[in-house]
């Protein structure tokens, strides 16, 4: 084809194609965010320990401080490597479960910038989690 149809007849063949390309990708399952396979931590660190809806978001109930080990450990590490409150140099190894002196570094820098309500004390309570969790998964 020629001419200004042939052009437009190419563009919706070309948009055409991407359109299936893009859902066949969706279908396979290699299109989902990151925080996707993250989602089955959350889910497991609530229904160990429960969760509560707290301004609006299903949030887990744990209290988790220097100490704290465990699943929700790790989701709490997770959710701080993706908001970007983990130094490139501290991420290979950080997350391993383990509430130790670099999650609670990364835990009071995230308070401090995001002006968590409570103050940057280092423990995770419904006010960090909340915070967290409507940053990571919802924005």
């Amino acid at each position: 084809m020629t001419g200004a149809n042939g052009r437009a007849a190419r563009g919706r063949c070309g948009l055409t194609a991407l359109v299936l390309a893009g859902s066949a990708l969706l279908a396979a399952g290699t299109a989902t965010p990151a925080q996707a396979s993250w989602d089955g931590d959350l889910r497991t660190c609530e229904n160990q320990y429960g969760h509560e809806h707290y301004l609006g978001w299903d949030i887990p109930t744990v209290l988790l401080a220097r100490g704290s080990t465990g699943v929700c450990v790790r989701e709490l590490q997770e959710e701080l490597v993706e908001v970007g409150v983990v130094p490139a140099a501290d991420q290979p190894g950080f997350v391993d479960g383990d509430f130790g002196p670099r999650t609670y570094g990364a835990v009071v820098t995230y308070q401090s910038r995001y002006a968590v309500p409570g103050g940057a004390d280092g423990v995770v309570g419904r006010n960090t989690w909340h915070s967290l969790i409507s940053h990571v998964y919802y924005e």
